[in-house]
């Protein structure tokens, strides 16, 4: 029997108190999923999400968050949920959860700063310019930062707090001097990352800067792009080099692998202006993303690698992680 609102007062009329009001709250809460538009992905019907609209993690669920470009570099913000093709380990999912512009999940940042000495002469730039970075950024009540200093090992500075103030505080605090673990510290920044106990979705971003040269760390490359891709952490690399000699090229090489493999990207920061550039261009990357919840076709939970496909519209660049390891 399909209620009207006539026949729901009349309903209403007829029961107690506080019957009337639990019914009343069932009945408007049932009108609000009603009134939701209906999309499709991969022929899916789902809830197309406003920004407002809270998001809860469910059982096996993949969040997917994938940044949008036209050929010439710039952003994509007015896709819809039908103008994406998701394939996870060749399958299509068995159930889209949620699709949302202009991505609004919680920000979970991990800044991690190069202090060896191969940075000192930009590192006053550098201090100055993620501080005001996330005091710019970070939504008071929603998102979270840490910052990580390294050198040879890499420390803990500031665990996650939303005090943009204190953040910058401690960015300002660190100290240069010695070699270069990079690997290291994208490693320990996921595993900090992944400390973060969250209820629902959130995006979770390493933030490098550094000039991407590693001579000291303990694990390699691939090892850094899988601690990263377990804790569903995408890497930005804001470099730093100047240099034009072999070792800086293979330099570069290694941070686009790690930038592309975890669905991040790799900025020029090799003056202040660029520094300041790159600031601004990530900013606004943050907040023009799409974010896509689904449950895979099938999903165990035993550390196995699913790697992901996405496609949309022809002459449009789709950049998200390569996979994902079950859990």
């Amino acid at each position: 029997m399909r209620l009207t609102n006539i026949n729901m007062l009349s309903l209403l009329a007829t029961l107690p108190l506080r019957s009337a009001v639990v019914m009343m709250f069932v009945y408007a809460g049932a009108l609000t999923a009603l009134s939701q538009p209906q999309v499709l992905i991969n022929n899916e019907s789902v809830l197309e999400r406003t920004p407002a609209l809270t998001i809860r993690k469910q059982v096996q669920e993949v969040n997917l968050v994938v940044t949008v470009t036209d050929h010439r570099g710039h952003l994509v913000r007015d896709l819809r949920s039908s103008d994406f093709n998701i394939q996870d380990n060749g399958e299509l999912p068995k159930r889209i959860t949620y699709f949302e512009r202009q991505a609004n999940l919680p920000l979970r940042i991990a800044v991690v700063v190069d202090t060896s000495s191969s940075i000192a002469e930009s590192f006053v730039v550098e201090e100055k310019t993620a501080g005001l970075f996330l005091t710019r950024s970070l939504r008071p009540g929603s998102d979270l930062a840490l910052v990580i200093g390294f050198a040879n090992k890499s420390r803990v500075a500031q665990p996650a707090t939303n005090d943009a103030k204190l953040l910058s505080r401690k960015i300002r605090g660190l100290t240069v001097g010695g070699e270069t673990a990079i690997y290291d510290a994208v490693s320990v920044a996921a595993r900090e990352l992944g400390k973060i106990n969250d209820s629902q979705p959130t995006r979770r971003v390493i933030i490098l800067i550094s000039d991407g040269e590693d001579n000291v760390s303990h694990i390699d490359l691939q090892q850094a792009v899988e601690a990263a891709q377990r804790n569903d952490c995408f890497v930005y690399v804001l470099s730093t080099n100047i240099d034009i000699s072999s070792e800086a090229e293979s330099a570069e090489r290694a941070m686009k692998r790690l930038s592309e493999a975890t669905g991040g990207n790799v900025l020029r920061a090799n003056t202040g202006s660029n520094l300041v550039k790159a600031f601004s261009e990530l900013e606004k990357e943050l907040r023009s993303q799409y974010a896509i919840g689904y449950t895979p076709a099938n999903l165990a939970p035993n550390g196995s690698f699913h790697r992901l496909v996405v496609q949309g519209p022809k002459k449009l660049r789709m950049y998200y992680r390569e996979g994902y390891f079950a859990r």
